[in-house]
């Protein structure tokens, strides 16, 4: 039961990843509303919620190996696409594709994995298993913010390092890049800057926070293909003739 729960961190690990900076990225990067970046979301939460059906029968079908394979690794191209804008282009040509991919990948995932976990125990321990598995996924996305959130950070203050170390800047341009790092909100750092130093700042620290999400977006994707190797190592093939699955999604 433990390893089986422990792998279900690998869920919201996943959903942790774009949904904790990606954010940032929509804001201060490609400059989105708040409401225009939480709408870009829409196409992952409306797939994993239209498929999560259709996902639990997966089990029934292949067993929890496969899903739990397939689903991960379908969620790390995504995850790749969603790293490569840098600081321009449109919703539809950048994101939308991306958050498509993510959202089919998820929701390949997720139903099969909470019904392998409920059915690695006996009946009367269903409860038990639950509460593990929640608790292990509220770690798991805590963990995950706090993570990415550093490795994205400190990537991004080393790419206003090198600027500042290569860049013929003025030393208000200078200043507000040095306040600008260790933090996703840029304007308490360039609110002092006059309209052309502003929007010279304002490019620098785009570009770097682009680079720090762009990290942070990669190593999910690498988290997402240990999380299919680990399921493929650690989770045996379904027999050619089993019994129908305890608990299903359907």
């Amino acid at each position: 039961m433990f390893g089986i729960t422990l792998r279900s961190a690998c869920s919201p690990v996943l959903c942790a990843a774009p949904e904790s900076r990606l954010p940032f990225d929509l804001i201060q990067v490609h400059g989105y509303s708040a409401t225009q970046a939480g709408a870009a979301f829409l196409p992952f939460t409306i797939i994993l919620g239209a498929l999560s059906r259709w996902s639990g029968g997966l089990l029934d079908r292949f067993g929890a190996r496969l899903p739990l394979i397939v689903g991960p690794s379908i969620v790390a191209p995504g995850l790749v696409l969603l790293a490569l804008p840098g600081t321009g282009g449109g919703y539809w040509t950048t994101f939308f594709v991306p958050m498509a991919v993510v959202g089919f990948g998820m929701a390949v995932s997720v139903a099969p994995l909470t019904t392998t976990v409920m059915n690695a125990v006996d009946a009367q321990h269903t409860g038990i298993a639950s509460g593990i598995n929640d608790a292990v996924a509220t770690i798991a996305s805590l963990l995950a913010v706090a993570i990415f959130g550093v490795v994205a950070l400190q990537v991004a203050a080393d790419a206003l390092d090198r600027e500042l170390a290569t860049a013929a800047l003025s030393a208000p341009v200078r200043a507000a890049l040095a306040g600008a790092k260790g933090t996703f909100g840029t304007e308490a750092a360039l609110a002092s800057l006059q309209s052309g130093d502003r929007e010279i700042a304002a490019a620098f620290i785009r570009q770097s926070l682009a680079t720090g999400i762009r990290a942070a977006l990669l190593l999910a994707a690498g988290v997402a293909l240990a999380g299919a190797f680990c399921s493929a190592e650690m989770i045996k093939p379904k027999p050619a003739h089993s019994p129908r699955q305890r608990v299903t999604n359907r």
